[in-house]
């Protein structure tokens, strides 16, 4: 293979603001692209001298160019579900509600099934439903006015407790719900006047028992079997719109530690056969928490995945897939993770949490892992979580050492210093998002307190500790702006507060690498992509400002002018037209 700088480039970005996120982070004003991949890096007359006959030469006049975002936790196929469905928009009244639906009632033949998003999504969830001109939930005689003739079925946002999900009466009659029928820990069935249900349910689980029909939560392993799950075809379809969305937030690859369902997985690897996937995925395989209680099916899926999915997975620099995620306790968001001390729970009593897997199983389970060379991701949100998770972590260790091999740990809002000195030991990456406080501040505030909630989520603490931590978005919101401007802002959403000590402060460098390079890393495509280098990918945002040197609050406003996957747009306003 001729040496880079001897290759004639096929496209040449110049007269930008290029920051590359390599060891010294220059900033340079040109970037040349040949078979995909970046042949020079520079200033833009030593870029264009470079051009021949065939080279393509954009003027980007002064826009900004960085890497291609990571999201090393997107939930893209679940975002691609939501906008595949119908949203009501924050609606002010029910009547907003019935409109949407009368809408699609057209639209869809009568008796079938229609499936909407919840009322309103976080974090404007958290004001529902007194923000509606009636300070009530739309019941299943309102939805009986919009659509008498079809099924009809409002989703509960997934990290609200609680989370109203809500039918109407021919739903309710298909699913055969009545006053006697019984309800599982942790969900409320309204009752009206007349004794019988209203058409509200009321969950403070995670995950949610009432159903929400994606390809992560499907119906059938939930209350309500009845409500159908996507198709084959609508997964795929969801899949697309999800990449597209992303797309047009500079966003070129993913790290799916949550891993990904099965109906999923098969989209993925048709839209991948199809040359249709623009954005580079990598996911781990999903344990479920069933499985914990149900030992030998854990093992036969650790075995399972071994032959396929073991050392740093299986796949090419599109579609990757290797290790086990787990799940060990529940969502901060509701009031639900474990705790080291008691707090305010979602039920409004003081409690530490949940935490699914019993800790000697969990240690077996990891144990097994290491010895089937399968690497190892972990959702551990509160601080006693952290603490058992990276004990387990210690443990295997001493008989198999898993540094190097890229043990990660998830959300981790509430991690301590030795947490932090553990993972730097352990070369454990940490995954987590300051959307969590955007969303979410005002429950943090209430459940763990001023002290806990301003250092909660402390991207500052890991780096200083020598810790690879990665930005994501959690699936909402997915504009990376807001996103690259939490990390900065620390805002809480419903009170406009600032949620952080000094201590947790960042540079806007450190922030763009948290985004970039360090969700690379997560992703064992570092060495490929995150960074503008020679011999990478040319995975490249052009950003319509410089989001490193403009005042804080204007990055929101700042538009992904393109996206390039491997010197490719996947999209464009216009500038590569």
């Amino acid at each position: 293979m001729a040496e880079p700088s001897a290759v004639t480039p096929d496209l040449i970005v110049h007269n930008a603001v290029v920051h590359t996120v390599d060891p010294q982070d220059r900033v340079a004003e040109a970037v040349a692209i040949a078979s995909g991949r970046i042949v020079g890096v520079g200033g833009s007359a030593e870029m264009l001298a470079r051009a021949g006959a065939g080279t393509r030469r954009i003027d980007l006049q002064g826009a900004t160019v960085v890497p291609g975002f990571v999201d090393a936790h997107p939930h893209l196929d679940s975002v691609g579900a939501r906008l595949d469905k119908p949203a009501f928009g924050n609606p002010d009244s029910i009547e907003q509600v019935l409109a949407v639906i009368r809408a699609e009632a057209a639209r869809v033949p009568a008796g079938e099934w229609i499936v909407c998003n919840p009322v309103a999504e976080e974090p404007e969830a958290l004001r529902y439903p007194d923000r509606l001109a009636e300070r009530r939930w739309p019941t299943r005689h309102d939805l009986d006015r919009a659509a008498p003739a079809h099924r009809v079925y409002i989703e509960p946002p997934s990290l609200v407790a609680p989370g109203a999900a809500i039918m109407n009466s021919a739903a309710m009659a298909a699913l055969g719900i009545g006053p006697d029928t019984p309800m599982p820990e942790g969900v409320r069935m309204e009752l009206g006047p007349d004794g019988r249900p209203n058409g509200v349910f009321l969950d403070y689980n995670f995950p949610k028992k009432v159903p929400i029909v994606d390809g992560g939560y499907r119906a059938e392993t939930s209350l309500f079997p009845g409500i159908p799950p996507l198709s084959p075809e609508r997964t795929t379809r969801a899949v697309a719109s999800g990449l597209r969305a992303f797309n047009a937030t500079g966003v070129t690859a993913i790290y799916e530690g949550h891993g990904i369902p099965a109906g999923p997985q098969r989209a993925y690897l048709d839209l991948w056969q199809r040359g249709e996937l623009t954005v580079r995925t990598y996911f781990v395989i999903s344990y479920p928490p069933s499985h914990y209680r149900d030992l030998e099916k854990g093992r036969d899926l650790i075995e399972h995945t071994s032959r396929y999915a073991a050392g740093d997975g299986f796949g090419d620099h599109l579609l990757r897939f290797g290790g086990l995620g787990f799940s060990f306790d529940s969502a901060a968001a509701m009031g639900a993770c474990l705790m080291r001390e008691p707090y305010l729970g979602a039920l409004g009593r003081p409690w530490n949490g949940v935490q699914l897997p019993a800790d000697d199983a969990f240690q077996d389970i990891l144990l097994r892992c290491a010895r089937a060379g399968l690497r190892v991701q972990v959702q551990c949100s509160g601080g006693a979580a952290i603490d058992k998770v990276l004990a387990a972590y210690r443990a295997v260790n001493r008989e198999i050492p898993i540094r190097g091999k890229r043990w990660t740990i998830q959300h981790c809002q509430f991690p301590s210093a030795q947490n932090m000195a553990d993972c730097r030991e352990l070369g454990v990456i940490a995954t987590t998002t300051t959307n969590f406080l955007w969303l979410y501040g005002s429950v943090y505030l209430r459940s763990f307190g001023e002290a806990l909630s301003a250092d909660a989520i402390p991207f500052r603490s890991w780096l200083d500790a020598g810790v690879t931590v990665c930005q994501c978005t959690d699936g909402r919101p997915i504009d990376t702006m807001r996103s690259f401007w939490q990390m900065l802002a620390r805002r809480d959403a419903i009170t406009g507060r600032r949620l952080s000590s000094p201590a947790q402060a960042l540079t806007r460098q450190e922030a763009l690498r948290a985004y970039t390079l360090n969700g690379a890393m997560a992703a064992f495509w570092d060495r490929d992509i995150g960074s503008i280098e020679t011999g990478k990918f040319a995975d490249l945002a052009v950003l319509s400002q410089d989001i490193l040197s403009v005042d804080q609050d204007a990055i929101p406003d700042t538009r992904v002018l393109a996206t390039l996957l491997a010197g490719q747009p996947v999209h464009d306003t216009g500038v590569f037209a």
